[in-house]
């Protein structure tokens, strides 16, 4: 077809048609295969164009970080209002943190009050993940949809009966795995059979931070410094990468079945951390496929992203933002003459809009109009819990996804803690 016709670096008579145009007097279905790769309607993450739906009544269990960053995610969605939430702590200065985002909503300090309300149809667990078992099972066993923040548990014991109980249960469960609703990382999952077998992966987290709290009592600064411990904590896997290597199963469709690992304590020290600060792994899938990983707070470098090889492109995905780096020989998929194209470095990638099909039919560009950044992939994954929620149908992260995730995250931490190599037969992730 003659959107063919044109390819990287060779002009035809195609230049001369003007791009917004040629996309207003284009159907969709006559466009066909040149933006078929374009196309999201993704089931997991539909939830976001539809419309609301009849509202959802939340509470919120949890007003650290974590906790706050959800009630703002609930207060942008449709039909989501928030007439509880909860936390043990209760200096004025920092509930107000959470009232200022829900001034209406109903303050508690003991959660068993929440799940006594008849009115509270959903339940968002984002205490520290050591305190997320009885919150869970409580809260299901009151007939609550849950959402429970990643990792599920910072033990596989925990996490195995939050799993259980909720894979019983007749309500919605959904773990925080944002990557699964996140309309970029399901858009970059389109082309993965375009790519060919993929041959390796690459992921990192990297930020100068610290997990160690400011807090007027030593009690207090040790319970929200929970990260720090190995007993409340499953470190740099646990609570930041577990997201990433969820990614690569979940594109993969296979579980690691070895780890190998090395961390240490390399700048936080005089925070009492007991976990890495920084580590480095390497995940081995079936078929030979490695995926390298490298997280640490004590730098900020480079940032984070997600990287998938193949014979064909890579793709490279950073939050919201994604990229297509082509091979020369790699064959011409159509629509990506019309892609704006990014430089990276010394690469030239073409960039991906997740919702082009959409825009496509709005008469815009997708490569001028670009990714919306304001619905962030916790914001996706909040949405997609409450279509879920509306729908009565199974979320993407559901109970096994959540349970495997931790799993594996657990394993990694063992590696690196060991510095060494840990088989993953199948069994293991098995409930």
């Amino acid at each position: 077809m003659a959107l063919c016709k044109k390819t990287e670096g060779n002009m035809t008579e195609l230049e001369n048609v003007n791009r917004r145009d040629f996309l207003r007097g284009v159907t969709l279905t006559s466009l066909g295969m040149a933006v078929a790769a374009e196309e999201i309607l993704i089931s997991e993450a539909s939830a976001q164009d539809a419309p609301a739906g009849a509202p959802v009544t939340c509470a919120v269990i949890g007003l650290g970080p974590r906790g706050r960053e959800i009630l703002a995610s609930l207060a942008k969605v449709p039909g989501a209002p928030v007439a509880a939430i909860c936390d043990t702590y209760t200096s004025p200065a920092y509930i107000k943190r959470s009232t200022d985002i829900v001034a209406s909503a109903a303050v508690q300090t003991d959660y068993r009050k929440v799940l006594e309300s008849k009115d509270i149809q959903a339940v968002f667990v984002a205490t520290p993940s050591h305190l997320h078992k009885q919150i869970v099972l409580d809260a299901l066993a009151a007939g609550k949809h849950v959402y429970c923040e990643a990792p599920l548990a910072s033990s596989i014991e925990d996490a195995k009966a939050i799993a259980t109980a909720a894979g019983g249960a007749k309500t919605i469960f959904q773990t925080g795995l944002q990557y699964r609703a996140n309309k970029m990382h399901n858009h970059v999952r389109n082309f993965l059979g375009d790519m060919g077998k993929p041959t390796a992966g690459r992921a990192q987290w990297r930020r100068k931070t610290t997990w160690k709290a400011a807090a007027p009592t030593p009690e207090r600064e040790r319970e929200q410094s929970w990260r720090l411990f190995k007993a409340s904590s499953l470190g740099l896997p646990g609570e930041v990468g577990i997201h990433q290597f969820d990614m690569f199963c979940w594109y993969l469709k296979a579980l690691p079945v070895a780890v190998t690992a090395m961390g240490g304590v390399m700048a936080r020290g005089g925070d009492g951390m007991e976990v890495p600060d920084t580590m480095q792994a390497v995940l081995e899938f079936p078929g030979g496929l490695r995926v390298a990983y490298d997280a640490t707070i004590t730098n900020s470098f480079d940032g984070a992203f997600e990287t998938l090889l193949g014979p064909n492109f890579a793709m490279l995905i950073r939050d919201q933002r994604g990229w297509m780096f082509k091979e020369t020989d790699s064959p011409l998929l159509g629509w990506e003459v019309y892609a704006r194209k990014d430089k990276l470095g010394d690469e030239t990638g073409i960039a991906l809009v997740a919702d082009a099909t959409k825009l496509i039919s709005q008469g815009k560009e997708p490569g001028k109009v670009g990714a919306d950044l304001t619905k962030t992939a916790l914001y996706q994954s909040v949405d997609a819990f409450l279509g879920s929620v509306r729908t009565n149908k199974k979320p993407a992260a559901d109970a096994l996804v959540g349970y495997q995730a931790n799993v594996l995250a657990a394993k990694v931490q063992e590696a690196a803690l060991a510095g060494g190599r840990v088989e993953l037969p199948a069994d293991v992730f098995n409930l």
